[in-house]
């Protein structure tokens, strides 16, 4: 059972070194190591030629996009080019931990239906350092509980972002045939507009209750500035696409938590009337005389 290691990467070489770094400190090597580099410069290029290929035990496979190809056609451009059976799908900033592959590949040994794995994730600052224990009820938020250890619903697993956006296995065949490319539709949630597609192909997901990968918060991050981007999309997509059948009180419980972002980012926009159903929508009902609803209310009369 082959594995295939893919970075995307734009214009952070030290951080990109530390991801590759963790990809080699595993028990459980993969076969091999894609990075599609979409920086303008070659001082990445310069760093994985120099320094990291020379000392990889495995083989490393380097693709200088010029002109860049952009996230979403990086990711793809990855996915087609691996070789393995499985993908080890992750950020250039976001390391993971030394058991990350032997942990995630165990679950396709017992259960080749599966279509992913993923363990739990702990967020980290610029510098590489845990953030405070408070920060760390991530896994909770997103249901990555000891209770829900094993194979999981990949539609709501997906759809509750309980399945991360980097830092899974995925067999390398569905993944391409799903394709990271987003139409234009999803925005600052690519990652998990694909995540909720690959949720929808009725293959179970297998959460393996341990930590596995980091996420790392910086001043630019995704995470932190396009919060409420994220929300209004990933909401945007649920409602369109979830058959009434599909909702589960975990779902609604997260439609309800990025509604009042969601709420915000469409008035904003100029979208009032979505605004407007969404604000007296259920999964807002209890914010509306909160001092958060009031406000956006005041802002929908702007």
């Amino acid at each position: 059972m082959t594995i295939s290691a893919i970075i995307p990467t734009y214009k952070r070489p030290a951080l990109l070194e530390e991801t590759v770094d963790s990809c080699l400190a595993q028990t459980r090597l993969p076969d091999e190591i894609l990075i599609g580099d979409d920086s303008p410069d070659d001082l990445t290029e310069g760093l994985v030629k120099e320094r990291i290929i020379p000392r990889s035990p495995v083989p490393i496979r380097y693709f200088h996009h010029k002109p860049s190809l952009k996230e979403v056609r990086n990711v793809d451009f990855l996915y087609a080019q691996a070789a393995g059976k499985l993908v080890l799908h992750l950020h250039d900033d976001d390391p993971v931990y030394p058991n990350c592959l032997e942990d995630l590949a165990a679950p396709f040994e017992k259960y080749p239906e599966i279509a992913a794995s993923f363990g739990m994730q702990r967020m980290i600052g610029e510098d590489g350092g845990l953030l405070p224990e408070n920060r760390q009820k991530v896994n909770e938020a997103f249901f990555r509980v000891p209770e829900r250890a094993g194979l999981v619903d990949p539609v709501t697993a997906s759809a509750v972002a309980m399945f991360p956006n980097n830092g899974f296995l995925v067999e390398a065949e569905l993944a391409r045939r799903v394709g990271y490319a987003d139409d234009g539709r999803a925005g600052l949630a690519t990652d998990f507009y694909f995540g909720f597609r690959l949720g929808r192909q009725n293959r179970p997901f297998y959460f393996v209750h341990k930590t596995t990968a980091k996420v790392r918060l910086t001043g630019n991050s995704q995470s932190r500035t396009g919060l409420a981007d994220n929300s209004f999309r990933t909401l945007k997509i649920l409602l369109e696409d979830l058959q009434p059948e599909e909702y589960t009180p975990e779902i609604e419980r997260s439609i309800s938590g990025r509604m009042p972002y969601a709420i915000s980012v469409a008035t904003r926009n100029g979208n009032r009337g979505l605004a407007w159903r969404w604000y007296f929508s259920k999964y807002h009902r209890r914010s509306i005389l909160t001092p958060g609803g009031i406000k956006r209310l005041v802002r929908l009369f702007w």
